[in-house]
């Protein structure tokens, strides 16, 4: 929901954000039962029993390896041999400032692979699939993807869809009427003498820059945004009168009469520029914010510098010993607005046209999904090692290497989660966990939510547009560049790379897609 990443905004997120909606962790809501989901786990077995041979299935993601992902991976393809599954589980990590080019390399030149993941906010699934980078894994889904089915409401499994192609396994873990998301840290705020939760823009300003001016740490608590990555300054977007609507692929903005945008014509845009501008003047985005990479930021989150987000309080012990998963709050800044559901979700795991086992990806995750023991194995590692399992409410405590500062195994949620199995940790902050994982009652679906466009027939434009918004673009969202003075160089490149045909595309399809 990394949904990046710094935690809160990818793991989400971040992540996240980085979803469908559920009750509760564990209520079913989802659309399946506890029964339902072991019934389609023995179909799967019996189906698979008869396997002849065992397929190796190389799954590619991003991030660092963990320290036991041997131990691991021998404890997941023990437990699926014996449930005749037929596929043996190999995991490559690479890092996450070498993502976007490797996976595009190996894509490229068919290296041979079988799963990777696809964060939507970072390379959509209609950006890979245009490319004919992706297998249809449509009839392997009927064959053996029950349990998958079970747990993913249509919304989700739509969102792993292009031009009604099963091209992904949806990760919905989260809920996705999550942005924009504004969490502080009441220990800080104490701290520093900010006696009330803002509860407008100009109050959070000022309450971040109390923070800021009289911060004591070794480094300033500055707003964490990797300009390379970031188009877009979302913060304060719910005020704005124009909400709700959603920004798609970038560029698409989209509100919920249905009329389609480029987003960097329009006043939101304008407005958003302004405000990254005037806290990156007042020093509270960082001064070198189009240099910072994901590791920095997310180094800043582990040790403790920031008051804008929230993260797992178990890094923070060492820096701040004494704060608890209660020492954060949400701020509202327009709790008279609806939410707004993008879409089901943007984190999913896409099979490789180069795969020569498409299915074998299927029967992995599937398998996963088929029980909360195969879930925990999976993502959490070995139990009493890696974490403890905690039951009432459903959680875990993680068992932390003091050296690594994480579990010597795990998986991230954002990247194979789902509602119906997802233990939080019982160091992530309340108000975040109460966030992500409570469906919203008060949101509305936007208005092509479970719509994803194809941008196959506009390749060559949609390539050249990100890579204008990419030079172009993000210097102004952070408010690095003066929008005045930028934008209509911005907007003449755009237009020169095709940007006016990618909304004509864009419109045609989502008209299609109501019919």
């Amino acid at each position: 929901m990394k949904k990046t990443i710094a935690l809160l905004l990818s793991a989400l997120l971040l992540a996240s954000v980085y979803a469908g909606c559920s009750e509760g962790e564990s209520s079913g809501t989802s659309g399946t039962s506890s029964t339902g989901s072991q019934s389609a786990s023995q179909t799967s077995t019996q189906e698979t029993d008869n396997s002849a041979e065992t397929v190796e299935c190389l799954y590619v993601v991003p991030g660092d390896e963990p320290k036991a992902l041997a131990e691991g991976l021998s404890l997941i393809n023990e437990k699926m041999a014996e449930d005749g599954v037929g596929v043996e589980l190999q995991m490559q990590y690479i890092p996450w400032d070498a993502w976007d080019q490797k996976i595009n390399i190996m894509l490229s030149t068919g290296e041979k692979f079988d799963l990777f993941q696809v964060m939507n906010d970072r390379v959509s699934l209609a950006n890979y699939a245009s490319r004919g980078a992706l297998a249809d894994i449509s009839q392997a889904m009927e064959t053996y993807g029950e349990n998958i089915t079970a747990v993913n409401p249509e919304i989700m499994m739509k969102s792993g869809q292009v031009n009604g192609v099963q091209y992904a396994i949806p990760a919905y873990w989260v809920e996705s009427a999550i942005d924009p998301e504004l969490f502080l840290r009441k220990d800080l705020m104490e701290k520093y003498g900010i006696e009330k939760v803002p509860e407008t823009w100009d109050e959070l300003t000022a309450a971040m820059e109390t923070v800021i001016n009289n911060w004591d740490g070794p480094q300033k608590p500055y707003l964490m945004l990797t300009g390379s990555n970031t188009s877009r300054f979302a913060y304060p977007a719910k005020t704005y009168e124009e909400w709700p609507f959603v920004i798609y692929d970038k560029i698409f903005y989209v509100d919920q009469e249905g009329n389609v945008e480029n987003y960097f014509k329009t006043d939101a845009f304008r407005k958003d520029c302004m405000y990254a501008s005037d806290w990156y003047e007042r020093g509270i985005i960082d001064p070198d914010c189009m240099t910072i990479t994901s590791e920095q930021a997310d180094n800043q989150m582990r040790t403790g510098n920031y008051f804008l987000g929230a993260s797992d309080i178990g890094p923070l012990k060492t820096n701040y010993p004494d704060i608890t998963t209660d020492d954060f709050v949400r701020v509202e800044l327009a709790p008279d607005k609806p939410d707004v559901r993008p879409y089901g979700t943007r984190n999913m795991n896409a099979v490789p046209l180069s795969s020569e086992h498409p299915e074998a990806a299927v029967k992995l995750v599937n398998w996963i999904y088929a029980s909360q023991d195969n879930y925990d194995m999976f993502m959490y590692g070995r139990e009493d090692v890696d974490y403890i399992k905690i039951d009432d409410p459903k959680g875990r405590e993680d068992i932390i290497d003091e050296s690594t500062s994480v579990p010597d195994y795990y998986f991230s949620d954002w990247m194979m989660g789902n509602v119906e199995f997802i233990r939080p940790a019982n160091s992530q902050p309340k108000a975040y966990s109460e966030r992500l994982y409570t469906y919203n009652e008060n949101a509305v679906e936007g208005y092509a939510a479970q719509f994803t466009f194809d941008a196959s027939p506009v390749q060559t434009e949609y390539a050249d547009v990100m890579t204008v918004i990419s030079e172009y673009i993000n210097p102004m969202a952070c408010g690095v560049k003066d929008y005045e003075e930028n934008i209509d160089e911005a907007l003449a490149m755009l237009e020169k790379a095709g940007a006016d045909r990618l909304i004509e595309e864009f419109k045609t399809q989502l008209a299609e897609s109501k019919k």
